[in-house]
């Protein structure tokens, strides 16, 4: 346990290309060891950008009506999409009312999309790590179908850590990439008594639980890390009432087996850091759709977490 290791740990940049192209210059700049990028990895918005008779496109982004007129304009405006982790495609007018038409239409193209941009990163991702002595692991979250688990895995440099265990150095990695249930009825969530069972399955293959990383996409409920606001039955966000919303079988498993270190995302605004006994417990939160990194640099050694620092940029 002599050996320093230096961790650079982002979570939920979904699907933003600015958040995902400075996580892999933010290796270099930080100088660290290993980067971790856990989930949601996927954006969650198709923007059609419609041709008009005229000439030019038109579309609503963020509830507002944009028009552009020139390529220039268009590029523009692709970038910003792209930015903040929707994707786009271009549509004539019939197409648009054919896809508006049948939903399941629409769903096969949003996914099409979105493993189509994973697997760009992926691609930039080999390029820039080729030759690197970078450790780099990517994990799924609960907003990520089941398809994104065979993109990462096809990449040279990245490895996908989901439901391994993985060694930092001398520190044993474990990732859970599912959450309790939320309200939008995402791919990977699943009530805390059906959790526990999977959880204690994966903890069970960790040798030394004192010194290993719990890499749990669901922030443990009851702590700082897992505090949203509340909502309404028709997902409308409570002005002035916040509520605990992480995974009572994340918090049952720390408090259990304290490890080290515990790696979590999932709730946004929820930025912090918060021992629990023996456990620091970190989630760097997220604000990708202005393109901002969110992440946190942390130094292991001699068995303890030596230091972390918040970043944003």
């Amino acid at each position: 346990m002599g050996n320093a290791i230096k961790i650079f740990f982002v979570t939920d940049v979904h699907g933003s290309n600015v958040c995902y192209r400075k996580f892999l210059n933010a290796l270099k700049i930080y100088n660290v060891d290993v980067g971790i990028l856990l989930g949601d990895l996927t954006g969650k918005v198709l923007i059609p950008l419609i041709e008009k008779a005229g000439g030019g496109w038109e579309t609503t982004l963020m509830r507002t009506h944009t028009e552009v007129q020139t390529q220039e304009e268009l590029d523009k405006l692709k970038k910003t999409i792209e930015m903040m982790g929707y994707y786009w495609v271009h549509q004539t007018p019939e197409e648009f009312n054919a896809y508006q038409a049948d939903p399941v239409k629409v769903d096969a193209l949003f996914k099409k999309l979105m493993l189509q941009r994973l697997k760009e990163w992926i691609t930039l991702a080999d390029e820039r790590l080729a030759g690197s002595s970078y450790k780099v692991y990517m994990a799924p979250g609960n907003d990520d179908h089941l398809e994104v688990d065979k993109v990462i895995e096809d990449s040279a440099a990245i490895v996908n850590c989901n439901n391994r265990n993985v060694m930092l150095d001398d520190h044993e990695m474990i990732t859970f990439c599912f959450s309790n249930p939320t309200p939008w009825d995402t791919p990977r969530e699943k009530p805390d008594e059906e959790l526990e069972p999977m959880l204690e399955e994966l903890i069970a293959t960790v040798k030394d639980k004192s010194n290993a990383v719990f890499n749990f996409h669901a922030p443990p409920y009851g702590y700082a890390l897992d505090i949203a606001p509340e909502l309404s039955k028709d997902l409308v966000q409570a002005a002035d009432r916040k509520i605990h919303v992480g995974s009572r079988a994340v918090a049952k498993m720390i408090e259990k087996y304290q490890p080290l270190l515990g790696l979590h995302g999932h709730i946004h605004e929820s930025r912090g850091a918060q021992k629990a006994k023996h456990t620091l417990l970190i989630n760097p939160g997220s604000e990708y759709s202005e393109g901002i990194l969110k992440g946190a640099v942390i130094v292991l050694e001699k068995g303890k977490v030596k230091d972390y620092i918040f970043t944003s940029g």
